[in-house]
């Protein structure tokens, strides 16, 4: 199963990078994960991230600077807590994400030609269900319902 899975990301990964690469798009499957992960939260902090991802804290504050330094995030305070500071996306963060959510379902829509609808629900279910398995907090992106 894991090499299965392994082979599967890799798959997705390359052909997203070249398709971000295509459009001259300069954003990694992991930043782009980031920046939706801080779109579908207001109040998204680096640990939530952190602890979100399953990645240590200071992998996800070096990806948060390379989205700070393109200009796609900038740091808020937190309204609740002035000790924690909130990330949000910039005009141009949103921008960016639109058209990588575009070519990414066009990524996916390439991949899952020839599947039909029964069992891609199926697939997403069985994932779904190994998350929960493994001990993930049930906010995925599955449960999201984002299509990467």
């Amino acid at each position: 199963m894991g090499y299965i899975f392994g082979q599967t990301k890799q798959v997705y990964r390359n052909k997203l990078t070249a398709k971000f690469k295509e459009n001259d798009v300069d954003l990694s499957l992991g930043l782009y994960i980031i920046m939706i992960q801080i779109d579908l939260n207001e109040a998204v902090t680096q640990q939530h991230l952190a602890d979100h991802l399953q990645k240590d804290k200071s992998v996800v504050m070096r990806q948060i600077n390379a989205l700070i330094e393109k200009g796609y995030v900038v740091r808020s305070w937190n309204k609740q807590d002035k000790r924690k500071k909130n990330l949000v996306l910039t005009p141009a963060g949103q921008e960016a994400l639109k058209l990588t959510r575009s070519l990414a379902r066009s990524v996916s829509k390439e991949l899952l030609s020839g599947v039909d609808d029964e069992d891609q629900r199926i697939f997403e279910h069985v994932v779904q269900r190994i998350l929960e398995n493994g001990g993930s907090d049930g906010n995925s992106m599955l449960n999201d319902k984002i299509k990467i």
